[in-house]
């Protein structure tokens, strides 16, 4: 018996050195004509006699190939001799793509260069993107949306193959759909707008950087998760992996999820295949992710259950079968220090663990661990689901920082916009501040995507901020964090990462301090004809650095609590009164539990002006009532023409320290 290693050590750094080494023995794949090597380069060599240069080229510019530098060099100097070397737009075109997977951006932009004019300016242009990426520079992405622009049916074809290994099932079809439709009904540059802006947004990046971030892990995948061998891949296949990606499965996480944030190893024995776990860390707990070459020797695939590297007695030898009721003979100890080696990423692994070692006889059919081993299959198949069917990206930040979020909506100066103000608060506490000029600094950055319906309409919105204080802050305080922007009406998929900028990110995997949410919020329509109320802020007191109207100063919070004093001040805004005409306020706080409301209402007369808007301001005093949660409704009725608004809600918390 070959003695069994187990352990759990943190992503940090080991991706690298210990998952490649497991993979052995290299197989070569069989050479095919690659779908992204330039066709004319190909069919001339072909035409002048020059067959095996031809299907030498090919391979060099297969979806799968990974040429060096010496290859690349060997090839150039063999159609030097055979062929007095590349000639046609076409042939330099092939000679930069073998830079570029060779990794010499230099000299890939030297070869295209030479075949800018000979080759149609979509393809220039996004070899050109290519490169740049290549160097890691962003600014690529002009060349790439340009090349978007006007792409025709092969520069498509070209953009679709980088991206193809990102995509859902749902986005496959998608695509097979689209390229049915006649030339003139297709807009291929919004599919690719769309696709980029779903992942920018769920991962609060701009697109741009998005599309480099994409460019740079699949550099990296394919020096490291190339497929290799002949095994294929099952369980992925069946929760829509994309045929003709070019990695192993970890490649397909990596490219899609990037570094692990945990990985659980097993060295596998005589009974067991060499197995590996990479945990990825969201809101809930981890994503959990099982690989094993089972039975292969260079690709690593997902298993739909970790017991599937089990080899011995008389379990089925066919993966596609999870759990057998043929295991007749399980031993305990194997499958016990299997589910340790997992327990520091989910406790029910060391359940599972201890059910194997108590497996009494022969009767694994009706045993506590076959009921573990079905419902681990549950857990898998929703992981699984969750990397392949869903967009599973994640602000690069760790979840150490809390805060609270609510979203002001107002009328916007420029007509058919609302203004959508994020009102945020930071827990202080769980910040590192610097020590600048005897005094502590607090720093945050936040970004804020938001993505319309259509997945065409995407904002950005980073900002930072530097909270200079006298003494640390204390457990209790929260930093306010504001940003606006005005949108048409409609629904919108939002996420606001927040990060304390005095924490960096690592080369390795390591995240910056930090936490992110994410939802969905609807943008209301203020600019009817009909009197409307914008939503209602609310403050503690009477100053803070909010101004939305010209003598209104306020520090409106998420948490909408009273000061000490129980004294609260709300602001709001009425449109479309009637200019100079009559009005009334009524607002009614209710008790959260029931009991008596407060019912306040007062008169007041619009503004004349052509933004007809009519601002509320009110102190309300409720050091007089009981501490806790209070609902408030404000409605305004226009008295010259009857309308009355439809109420907008809010809470108040009465404080009591």
């Amino acid at each position: 018996m070959v003695g069994v290693a187990a352990a759990r050590v943190p992503a940090k750094g080991v991706r690298r050195a210990t998952l490649c080494a497991l993979a052995t023995i290299c197989c070569a794949a069989t050479p095919v004509l690659s779908q992204t090597m330039p066709g004319p380069a190909y069919h001339d060599l072909q035409a002048g006699g020059h067959e095996r240069l031809a299907r030498d080229l090919s391979r060099r510019l297969d979806l799968r190939s990974h040429p060096d530098r010496g290859d690349v060099e060997s090839f150039l100097d063999r159609w030097e001799d055979d062929a007095d070397g590349p000639r046609s737009g076409y042939d330099w075109l092939a000679v930069a793509r073998m830079w570029l997977r060779a990794g010499e951006a230099n000299r890939a932009e030297s070869a295209l260069e030479r075949a800018e004019g000979g080759i149609p300016e979509s393809l220039f242009l996004i070899d050109r993107a290519r490169i740049a990426f290549l160097r890691g520079n962003a600014s690529g992405a002009a060349d790439y949306w340009a090349a978007c622009a006007i792409a025709d049916e092969t520069a498509s074809t070209e953009i679709w193959l980088d991206v193809e290994v990102l995509a859902t099932p749902a986005e496959l079809e998608s695509w097979a759909g689209f390229r049915n439709l006649p030339a003139g009904d297709r807009d291929n540059c919004s599919f690719f707008r769309r696709f980029w802006n779903r992942r920018a947004a769920a991962a609060g990046m701009g697109a741009d950087e998005r599309i480099l971030s994409h460019y740079e892990r699949t550099r990296f995948a394919l020096e490291h998760y190339r497929r290799r061998g002949r095994v294929q891949p099952r369980f992925a296949v069946r929760l829509g992996r994309p045929t003709n990606s070019v990695y192993d499965d970890r490649g397909l996480l990596y490219v899609r999820m990037g570094d692990p944030d945990e990985i659980a190893i097993h060295g596998g024995s005589d009974c067991i295949e060499p197995n590996v776990t990479w945990a990825y860390d969201r809101p809930g707990g981890y994503r959990v992710f099982h690989l094993s070459p089972l039975g292969g020797a260079d690709d690593w695939y997902l298993l739909e259950n970790l017991a599937m590297v089990y080899r011995c007695g008389t379990w089925d030898r066919n993966p596609m079968v999870a759990i057998s009721p043929l295991l007749l003979d399980v031993p305990g100890p194997p499958f016990h220090d299997l589910y340790m080696s997992r327990m520091g990423l989910d406790p029910r692994y060391a359940r599972i663990a201890n059910h194997a070692l108590n497996l009494i006889g022969d009767d694994f059919a009706n045993s506590r661990l076959a009921e573990d081993l079905t419902a681990e299959r549950d857990w898998t198949w929703q992981d699984g689901e969750y990397a392949v069917i869903s967009v599973p990206e994640r602000p690069r930040v760790d979840l150490s920082v809390n805060f609270a979020l609510e979203w002001l909506q107002f009328r916007a100066p420029r007509p058919g916009l609302t203004r959508i103000w994020l009102n945020g608060l930071v827990e202080a506490s769980a910040l590192r501040p610097d020590e600048r000029d005897r005094q502590d600094v607090y720093r945050v950055a936040a970004v804020w995507t938001l993505l319309d319906e259509a997945g065409l309409l995407y904002r950005h919105i980073p900002s930072s901020f530097d909270l200079p204080v006298t003494g640390a802050l204390g457990h209790e305080t929260g930093i306010s964090l504001r940003e606006w922007t005005d949108l048409p009406p409609g629904t919108y998929r939002w996420t606001l990462v927040v990060s304390d900028a005095t924490s960096t990110v690592g080369e390795d995997g390591e995240k910056a301090r930090g936490g992110y949410a994410s939802g969905e919020v609807v943008v209301r329509d203020l600019g009817t004809d009909l009197p409307v109320l914008s939503d209602v802020a609310v403050s503690a007191d009477s100053v803070g650095a909010w101004s939305p109207a010209a003598g209104i100063s306020l520090n409106p919070t998420p948490v909408r609590v009273t000061g000490d004093d129980g004294v609260a001040f709300i602001y709001y805004e009425a449109y479309n009164l009637t200019p100079g005409g009559r009005y009334e306020t009524r607002v009614v706080l209710q008790p959260e539990g029931g009991g008596q409301s407060f019912d306040l209402s007062y008169p007041g007369t619009a503004r004349r002006g052509a933004s007809i808007v009519t601002r509320g301001y009110l102190r309300i005093d409720l050091s007089a009532s009981s501490p806790g949660r209070y609902e408030v409704s404000v409605t305004v009725r226009d008295l010259t023409s009857g309308h009355i608004t439809l109420p907008v809600r809010t809470d108040i918390f009465v404080n009591r320290d």
